[in-house]
This record gives C-alpha cells, sequence and structure tokens, in this order.
C-alpha cells in the first residue's frame, strides 16, 4: 500500500470520526435533553390583565360605557366589553346609531334615547365614584381610537356591564371577551341575557320608559 493511499485513507476516517461525534453530540441535546417549550404568548396576549388603584376621572366625553381613568400616572379611555349605552348627544355621526338604540328598546323616541344616555352616564359615575373597583384589561384597542376595552368588576363580583344591563341602561352589543373568572364570551353574553330578561319584566330603566304613538314633530 502506497504511503499516499495510507493519507487518503487516514483523511477518510478522519471524516467518518468527527461525522459521528456532532451526530452525537445532536443526539444528545436533541433527544436526551429536549428544547424547552417556548412560552405560549399568544395565550398570554388574550388573558385580561388586572389594573388596580385606577381612578375615575370626570370629563366631559365620558358616556355609560366609555370613560377615563387614570393609572399610575396616566390616562386612560376605556371601553366596556359586552355591552353598548344609548348616546348622550345626537350629531350627524350617530344619527343612525342612536335609530339602532331605539330600536333595541322597544321603539324610544329620540329624546327618550338620548335621556337614556344621560342616565346611564350618571349611572356609571356615580358607580366608579362611589365602589372600590378593577380595570381588567388586554389593552385592545377599539378600532384605531385611544380607547381600550375593559372589564370593570365591583367588589361585590357583579361587573358594569352586568349592572348596566340589570339598570336597563345598556343594550347588549358589541364584541365580548372570556371574563376574570374564566367564564367564556358566550356564556357570559348568555349570561347578560338572562339578566335583561328579568330586567324587561321588570320593566326598569329604557323598558319601562312609557311608548306611545309619535306626532309629526317628532323626530325618529
Amino acid at each position: 500500500m502506497s504511503p499516499a493511499f495510507k493519507r487518503k485513507i487516514g483523511r477518510v476516517l478522519w471524516s467518518l470520526v468527527l461525522v459521528t461525534l456532532v451526530a452525537v453530540e445532536f443526539w444528545f441535546r436533541n433527544v436526551r435533553e429536549p428544547t424547552a417549550p417556548r412560552p405560549a404568548v399568544e395565550v398570554e396576549v388574550e388573558r385580561l390583565q388586572p389594573l388596580t388603584g385606577v381612578r375615575f376621572i370626570d370629563d366631559d366625553n365620558n358616556d355609560g360605557d366609555s370613560f377615563v381613568v387614570e393609572h399610575e400616572g396616566q390616562r386612560l379611555v376605556l371601553r366596556l366589553y359586552f355591552v353598548d349605552c344609548a348616546e348622550k348627544r345626537e350629531y350627524k355621526l350617530v344619527a343612525s346609531r342612536l335609530k339602532d338604540q331605539a330600536g333595541y328598546f322597544g321603539g324610544l323616541s329620540i329624546p327618550q334615547t338620548l335621556k337614556l344616555g344621560q342616565q346611564a352616564k350618571a349611572f356609571t359615575a356615580d358607580l366608579l365614584h362611589s365602589l372600590p373597583f378593577t380595570v381588567f384589561t388586554r389593552w385592545e384597542r377599539v378600532y384605531d381610537s385611544p380607547r381600550i376595552y375593559a372589564v370593570i368588576v365591583f367588589e361585590d363580583g357583579e361587573d358594569l356591564a352586568h349592572k348596566l344591563v340589570q339598570a336597563g341602561l345598556a343594550r347588549i352589543h358589541t364584541k365580548g371577551v372570556r371574563m376574570p373568572d374564566g367564564r367564556k364570551a358566550n356564556d357570559y353574553e348568555n349570561h347578560l341575557r338572562e339578566v335583561e330578561k328579568a330586567t324587561r319584566a321588570a320593566q326598569r330603566g329604557a323598558w319601562g320608559m312609557p311608548r306611545r304613538a309619535l306626532g309629526k314633530n317628532d323626530r325618529k
């Protein structure tokens, strides 16, 4: 066997040894010690985060389902999940929504619907001024606005959406979310519909407002 052939055989053997070592290291890292699973970032984003020490701020633009709060020196504009309160002012951009809101409550007039919106605004402000509450949010924005969807839970375990529906001051409308206690959005919406059914029977809030034949001077 010539020296050149021996050198060639040696290089081949060393190559096989190196390939074997790499294969063993790969097996050791990926079979004996599998890579730890990545955090489920998607799940974490979906979870509502509690914000404590939040303070309600009076603002002319507040209404029953959307309002300003302060948290750690920063002002936030919150928008409730699940419910929609009537408009408190009439202007061109909300004309169609006002009609929808009036129809939802069984055919209110526009003045009655606006009055309902003012009542909802006062109701929410009174609760958030007088009762301790916790804000739950996942920082989801309402379309492209600065408003952030949230759930507001009081010490009695009830949330603001529940209390508004129970008082007959909000319709069940807009998107939902898995609640802080784990209830799925569909399950909680069904719960609100049961609350609304009892509220209608008791004729509270909008459900107790008189319906009458509208005259020609009434706005529809």
